[in-house]
């Protein structure tokens, strides 16, 4: 092979690496695209926003004198629901905290113009909340049909003691309370949070809140029905545990 068609191999090789650099390299792909942020609440705090590689990455600030607990955001026809009660980790967003993360976006960081992000609601660990009342209703009522499903759990759990019977019988119980009608519910509901609006029926988010606190329990049900017989009286010992904190912050 002749000196030169090998230097204009090595040359091509070169470029081709190059190019794939290029491309595989998200910083030499797009650059971030800051967003146009209008806040449906009073401004106690700063968000910011950018589109970059089909993701949406926020930064929100919370200048309020109580934790945020949870938010609620909207972009395009998309609505995101940030609620920290259920994080393991984390209550919320403590008074000066930032917050970041990222989310799937299909905006784009070029072209057409993107749309215009909100901030539609925030709520904080004191029980006041800021921004449109049916938002903020939303996450309210989810969490309190999650909260009722707790509620019927805790009630057979603190009756029997951990010890009272094998998971499986025990897991019928709990199941049954969980299936209990509305009517049940609503009572139940009234109690937790008297000046809920539960007099006549639940709302579709109230039933939400319903449906995934019941499939959650029965997820750790099931996951203590594998353990190892000697560690299941341990394992219902955190269930509990686990619950009144759920429970506390809803």
């Amino acid at each position: 092979m002749s000196r030169r068609v090998f230097g204009a191999l090595i040359l091509l090789a070169i470029f081709s690496l190059l190019i794939y650099t290029v491309l595989k390299n998200p910083a030499v792909q797009a650059s971030p695209q800051e967003l146009t942020v209008t806040t449906k609440t009073r401004g106690q705090e700063e968000l910011k926003a950018t589109i970059v590689d089909g993701q949406l990455k926020i930064s929100l600030k919370n200048n309020h004198t109580e934790t945020i607990t949870a938010f609620v955001i909207g972009f395009g026809d998309t609505t995101v629901k940030e609620d920290f009660a259920y994080a393991e980790a984390r209550f919320g967003i403590e008074p000066g905290a930032t917050f970041e993360k990222s989310y799937p976006s299909s905006g784009s960081s070029g072209g057409a113009e993107p749309p215009t992000l909100y901030l539609l609601a925030v709520l904080l660990k004191d029980g006041t909340n800021d921004g449109p009342p049916n938002v903020v209703q939303q996450i309210s009522d989810e969490r309190l049909g999650e909260k009722i499903q707790i509620y019927r759990t805790l009630k057979i759990l603190e009756k029997d003691g951990p010890s009272h019977k094998d998971i499986k019988s025990l897991k019928a119980d709990i199941t049954a309370a969980l299936d209990a009608g509305e009517d049940e519910a609503r009572i139940i509901g009234k109690e937790l949070r008297p000046t809920s609006r539960l007099d006549e029926s639940l709302s579709e988010n109230v039933k939400k809140g319903l449906h995934w606190g019941r499939e959650k329990m029965l997820r750790r049900l099931q996951t203590l029905e594998q353990i190892p017989t000697e560690r299941q009286e341990q394992g219902l010992s955190e269930l509990k545990d686990r619950s009144h904190t759920l429970f506390a912050k809803l």
